[in-house]
């Protein structure tokens, strides 16, 4: 996991900040912003998503994913699970595109290894010299991802 960084060693150009997403926060409605669900115990990634043209709400319906949720209730034996809303900020001036949103996704899926994820695995485009903190309720291996390719 190249992708990690596991001590502060240079400024990030990227911050996310992850919160856990009550059911009945209005923030469900949110696009333009990454999303996770976390195993019950709220230290395992199940899996690194992100809202831009459909809310997260309309992400995480079953209907969305529906081969996800049954692999998960039938072979991690998984029900419940929570899940967090990741706010996405610039430390540069610049705006947040749909394309530097799925490059964030990818390295933090490269870096997490999640079980529910398939695509960013193993590959993703590279957009080097993007490094990525997370902070707040993130339960992830780092707090800091950096694109070494």
């Amino acid at each position: 996991m190249g992708n990690v960084i596991r001590m502060k060693t240079i400024s990030p150009n990227i911050i996310v900040r992850w919160r856990f997403l009550p059911p009945k926060d209005p923030d469900w409605q949110s696009m333009r912003c990454l999303y996770a669900y976390v195993a019950p115990n709220k230290k395992e990634v199940l899996y690194i998503g992100k809202s831009w043209g459909v809310t997260v709400k309309g992400r995480w319906g079953r209907d969305a994913k529906r081969c996800f949720w049954d692999d998960l209730e039938r072979k991690r034996k998984i029900k419940k699970h929570f899940v967090l809303l990741g706010e996405v900020s610039l430390t540069y001036s610049g705006c947040l595109t749909e394309k530097l949103l799925a490059d964030i996704e990818s390295l933090l899926i490269m870096g997490e290894q999640p079980w529910g994820n398939i695509q960013s695995k193993r590959s993703r485009i590279a957009r080097p010299g993007l490094i990525i903190e997370c902070s707040g309720s993130w339960p992830g291996q780092a707090r800091f991802y950096q694109d070494k390719a």
